[in-house]
């Protein structure tokens, strides 16, 4: 069976209609983000949905709604099962995402290590990326174990309760990791333990001076997320490769010793 992320709680779900703080209205286009809307409220446990129910979960009016998933469905974005008429995500979005990694000339040629981790450790591996005040799962390789965590591409999770976004704030001043904890819910929060925005920074330059990030999550499934930096020509990270595992196979101590070696080594190679 497949089990969830050990390193975060459930992935991050944005409310519906949200607007970017401090846009510029005069080039803001509305309608592009109903449009986007519509798109966002397919996911894994949504892949097909009625337009009542996208009605509903979009905040949109009906007849509005119509028109963004007809036009969709016209372009391609959204498909039509003519038996059940639900709505489910296109192929078509699929040459966006040809588009976005084809142009990520480094995780391209990381793929390779990627792929060499995850058969010598036989656990769930993932290239990650920060994206505001989340972590985005953007390649996966799942453990071929029947029990194993599962981290689909796309997958977003608070980035300061989880390993790879410890790894990826490495960088950020005291100032933004104080922001970024302001704005975590309360059971994301909770996951830090007592001590604020001083202990949390204090945590984040532990594990760089270790130079990885580890995380437990202790409720079932108990898991592992071992994380180590992938860094540019400048030094600068810029991506996080990730081992998550469960404690049945590893805990924090086996893996440090069978499973970080092996993803520091990743890293280096990893690294420009």
């Amino acid at each position: 069976m497949e089990r969830a992320d050990p390193s975060s709680p459930e992935p991050v779900k944005h409310p519906v209609g949200a607007v970017p703080a401090g846009v510029d209205e005069r080039l803001f286009v509305a309608s592009v983000e109903k449009a986007m809307r519509v798109l966002r409220v397919f996911d894994g446990q949504h892949p097909w949905l009625s337009l009542t129910e996208i009605v509903a979960m979009t905040g949109l009016g009906r007849s509005a709604t119509q028109r963004f998933v007809y036009t969709l469905h016209q372009l391609g974005y959204l498909r039509r099962d003519e038996v059940t008429r639900r709505y489910g995500l296109g192929t078509r979005l699929l040459e966006l995402v040809k588009g976005m990694l084809g142009g990520h000339q480094l995780l391209d040629r990381c793929q390779p290590l990627l792929a060499d981790l995850a058969r010598s450790t036989g656990e769930t591996v993932s290239w990650v990326e920060l994206d505001g005040d989340e972590i985005v799962i953007i390649a996966n390789i799942p453990s071929l174990h029947v029990s194993h965590v599962n981290l689909p591409v796309g997958s977003r999770f608070p980035a300061l309760s989880s390993s790879s976004g410890q790894v990826l704030l490495w960088d950020a001043d005291r100032e933004r990791v104080a922001a970024l904890l302001e704005q975590m819910d309360p059971a994301s929060r909770r996951r830090l333990g007592p001590g604020g925005a001083k202990a949390v920074a204090e945590r984040l330059a532990s594990a760089q001076q270790a130079g990885y990030a580890m995380t437990e999550k202790t409720l079932d499934p108990h898991g592992v997320s071992l994380s180590a930096p992938v860094r540019d020509v400048s030094g600068r990270v810029v991506a996080a490769i990730n081992i998550s595992t469960l404690s049945s196979r590893h805990d924090a101590t086996s893996a440090r010793r069978t499973l970080l070696p092996l993803l520091l080594a990743a890293s280096r190679a990893a690294s420009v």
